[in-house]
């Protein structure tokens, strides 16, 4: 198990972690999600020992490790840019990390050249051992770079936006190879990431980050469809936003109740989040939301609506199934919100 206590980290007077604490548990897929700048990198290099914190402690398996260095944690590290060498050839990069140890940890050449050909038949690379890393696919070279960070039989697997570089089609793909190899190999991993997809697919739990602090910690479920937080609403999904008014536990936009749950906020200014599938079309006017539909378009299986609504400054979407005949433009709608979150406000405006 990891368990990072109280981790901060400054680039001089800019604080990239902020009193950060986590448990990570014996075999878990988790993904640290977060925009650029949110400091999710920078706490993946001190698990690492790549970096080092301010102050906080980082502990594998109760044994404190925070001024070890990488070397010295076993761990398996993947970037994004794949960091293999140009000059070798496939079997010498995964074997590298193996032949650069000491001498009396050192395998023979031969052990090296084995377990280099049994990890490229693991990640299906079998036969391609004698190329170079210019031969290969940007997805293939991604795999050579998580062979030889598993050559090493390290504790922890560490992964950097592996994916980045890599389009749409291959990363998809790729996504589901390395979950099926964490779970072949009975890895603890930790996945930085920015998209929200990635980690809502792979992991077991996602760590949602901004400005150097921890917004929310669930499973893909939770996050996704529990928000712990305006931002977590914002960044994880699609949501649409609505500038409301708590009155004796009701919301109100404008001068209309709206028919939500108001899970304990208080009365006062608040925000309204839905998502573009929580809602159904109505015919009742009472605790719904009147909409003017100004675009539709099919998008997948179901009808996106973009609608006005009167007194807001940025149309709603909203989803509609695609049995039903597309609404047509100019046509004012009543939407019941099925499912929607209160966040405090502290001024008028979201």
């Amino acid at each position: 198990m990891i368990r990072l206590d109280n981790i901060s980290k400054k680039f001089g007077a800019y604080p990239a972690l902020d009193d950060v604490s986590i448990d990570v548990r014996d075999g878990e897929f988790l993904a640290l999600l977060g925009p650029s700048g949110s400091g999710k990198t920078t706490l993946l290099r001190i698990i690492a020992g790549l970096a080092f914190p301010d102050q906080g402690r980082v502990n594998f398996n109760g044994e404190d490790v925070t001024g070890l260095s990488v070397a010295d944690r076993k761990v398996g590290f993947v970037f994004q840019h794949y960091a293999l060498f140009k000059h070798m050839t496939v079997a010498d990069n995964v074997g590298f990390g193996l032949s650069v140890r000491k001498r009396g940890q050192r395998p023979p050449k031969a052990k090296i050249r084995q377990r280099a050909e049994e990890l490229l038949d693991l990640v299906q690379l079998g036969g391609l051992g004698h190329r170079y890393p210019a031969q290969l696919s940007g997805g293939q070279r991604q795999r050579v770079a998580l062979a030889r960070a598993l050559a090493v039989e390290p504790q922890l697997l560490l992964l950097d936006e592996p994916f980045g570089a890599l389009d749409a089609k291959v990363r998809k793909d790729l996504r589901r190879w390395l979950r099926k190899i964490h779970e072949q190999m009975g890895l603890t991993t930790i996945f930085v990431t920015h998209d929200q997809e990635e980690a809502l697919e792979l992991a077991d739990r996602v760590v949602v980050m901004d400005h150097g602090v921890i917004e929310q910690v669930g499973t893909p479920e939770d996050i996704y469809m529990s928000p712990g937080s305006a931002f977590v609403s914002d960044f994880v999904g699609e949501t649409n936003r609505l500038p409301v008014s708590v009155v004796n536990g009701r919301a109100h936009f404008l001068d209309r109740h709206i028919d939500v749950d108001a899970n304990g906020i208080g009365d006062g200014h608040a925000r309204l989040d839905f998502r573009p599938h929580d809602v159904e079309l109505s015919t009742e006017q009472a605790g719904c939301l009147p909409i003017v539909v100004t675009d539709v378009y099919r998008r997948g299986g179901e009808w996106r609506v973009e609608g006005e609504v009167s007194g807001l400054d940025w149309p709603v979407e909203i989803n509609v199934g695609a049995s039903v005949p597309a609404p047509e433009i100019g046509k004012q709608l009543s939407l019941r919100i099925n499912r929607g979150k209160l966040f405090h406000q502290s001024g008028s405006q979201p």
